[in-house]
């Protein structure tokens, strides 16, 4: 009875927009220029889009409202990068309008495409680790079987990493409104590097229940970068990643340092600060 007959309803819902057709949507976004409609799917094939509709379930989706994105690989940033921010700066990623979306993989590509001059035109920082080798992977005479398979698949973490930093750098090439951000190893590592193993060293209890390994892990995170970042990635895996962050969220304070990459990759994504906002931070930390 409704022949030719077009329906348009605006949502904030991220459930309708898990069901709806990528290439059926607009997002309305409030800019310095006033309103402007973007259409996600502008020039995406059919397999692209596919992929993006798949992805964008009812958690992810939420990156179609954001003002601004922040894509993770993993549980641990995840948990932890809201914590450090909030902590540190005294304003959540909420309040200085951040959406941070864990991929759960490494496959950034297919939908950090999204964000483009021809599709949505919001701030997108992806922050990925590089994996790179932070002790010596050198197979010797005399290495037991688990020391070596240890450094290969050290070594294969530090190929592949540097294979992904290639693809994400030629992928956020000449696009303004996408950037990549890495870790120098992984998180975990990268945390402690930052001078952060106090943190872990508060957690030993939470972490063993044998004392031997809780003195053995307390002298290696106060040493150099080839233990402390072994034990601090021996630690996580223990424990699982998940779990771990959760553990050492509970530990940090105020005097934590956010390790440099993902300070960069909040700036990016937010852009410049409000005198407002810069207040509020400065008056949080005196």
């Amino acid at each position: 009875d409704y022949v030719n007959t077009q329906i348009i309803y605006s949502t904030h819902s991220t459930h309708i927009s898990e069901v709806s057709k990528i290439k059926n949507t607009n997002i309305i976004s409030k800019t310095e220029r006033g309103c402007v409609a973007f259409q996600p799917s502008t020039d995406l094939s059919v397999s692209q889009i596919t992929f993006v509709e798949r992805y964008l379930d009812a958690i992810r989706s939420n990156l179609l409202f954001a003002k601004s994105v922040v894509l993770v690989e993993g549980d641990a940033e995840e948990i932890l990068i809201p914590v450090l921010v909030e902590k540190v700066f005294g304003v959540s990623l909420d309040e200085l309008g951040i959406t941070l979306v864990n991929m759960r993989s490494t496959g950034f590509e297919n939908i950090a495409l999204l964000f483009h001059d021809v599709r949505i035109q919001k701030k997108c920082s992806v922050i990925t680790d590089l994996d790179s080798l932070f002790f010596d992977a050198t197979i010797n005479l005399g290495d037991s079987v688990s020391v070596i398979k240890t450094k290969v698949k050290a070594q294969g973490s530090n190929d592949k990493g540097a294979a992904r930093k290639v693809a994400l750098d030629n992928l956020c090439n000449g696009n303004n409104w996408l950037s990549p951000f890495y870790a120098k190893h992984t998180f975990e590592v990268d945390f402690v590097e930052s001078g952060n193993s106090k943190y872990l060293i508060d957690i030993l209890d939470s972490v063993y229940l044998d004392q031997s390994t809780k003195n053995k892990s307390k002298r290696e995170l106060g040493s150099v970068i080839a233990a402390s970042g072994a034990r601090a990635l021996t630690m996580a895996n223990h424990q699982g990643k998940g779990w771990f962050a959760i553990t050492l969220s509970n530990s940090i304070d105020f005097n934590v340092t956010i390790p440099e990459y993902i300070v960069d990759a909040i700036i990016f994504a937010h852009g410049k600060f409000s005198d407002q906002v810069i207040y509020e931070i400065i008056n949080y930390r005196f």
